[in-house]
């Protein structure tokens, strides 16, 4: 009787700890698709950056995305949405990269995960190419000289051949994760443009759900 009484006691802690976590967040959006996702962003042109993904509760969990949305002409902002555990799993290999943008040409969106700030890539308003050893590297004109920091490039230096492949993953709709690996969940440089993620993966909370299974695996089921 006294192991189902705390088995009782811990179920209701239970609960109440995953309400208390995941509560319904008035004012955030709720986003679980591309569609609606480029109907939260407005203008153009726009790189839209996924920089952390989080989650709250234990048994009713809710999902969140965090992203930097990097205009051309204009400074950037950071947008939070609720989305669906799908949509999260989905695009948790593209932390850390643009996972939507919309050229200023026609509006013309794409979806296709690339190197942040790739719609800026090639666009001779931002820009031109300059050869360095040998190389076509891009280089921002003075006045957006900050949209690299924006971006997160660190020491990313695009090439003619990075723009390229860029273009060739948006015609063939597949992700582009940097000529060497960069970007993505396992990119070099989202490790350290966009921490916030992997420090708390360092520090992961106790898992109560795997507690209480536990317990009863020791205690009730034979």
């Amino acid at each position: 009787m006294n192991k189902l009484i705390i088995y009782v006691i811990l179920l209701i802690l239970y609960l109440g700890l995953s309400k208390s976590l995941s509560p319904s967040e008035f004012g955030i959006k709720y986003v679980n698709s591309q569609k609606s996702l480029a109907l939260s962003i407005p203008g153009a042109p726009v790189s839209v950056i996924l920089t952390d993904i989080h989650s709250t509760g234990f048994i009713i969990k809710t999902y969140y995305h965090k992203y930097k949305v990097v205009y051309g002409f204009q400074s950037f902002e950071e947008l939070i949405i609720r989305t669906s555990r799908k949509y999260m799993e989905e695009n948790l290999p593209y932390l850390g990269m643009s996972v939507f943008r919309r050229f200023k040409l026609e509006n013309k969106e794409d979806f296709t995960p690339l190197p942040p700030g790739s719609v800026f890539v090639g666009d001779y308003n931002f820009g031109n190419w300059v050869d360095r050893r040998g190389k076509k590297q891009w280089r921002f004109f003075r006045v957006y000289r900050q949209i690299p920091t924006y971006l997160g490039w660190k020491d990313f230096q695009p090439t003619f051949q990075t723009y390229t492949r860029i273009r060739t993953a948006i015609d063939e709709k597949k992700p582009f994760f940097g000529s060497n690996d960069e970007f993505g969940i396992n990119g070099s440089i989202t490790k350290v443009s966009f921490p916030k993620y992997f420090e708390r993966q360092k520090n992961e909370p106790i898992d109560l759900e795997k507690f209480i299974k536990a317990y009863l695996n020791e205690n009730f089921i034979k």
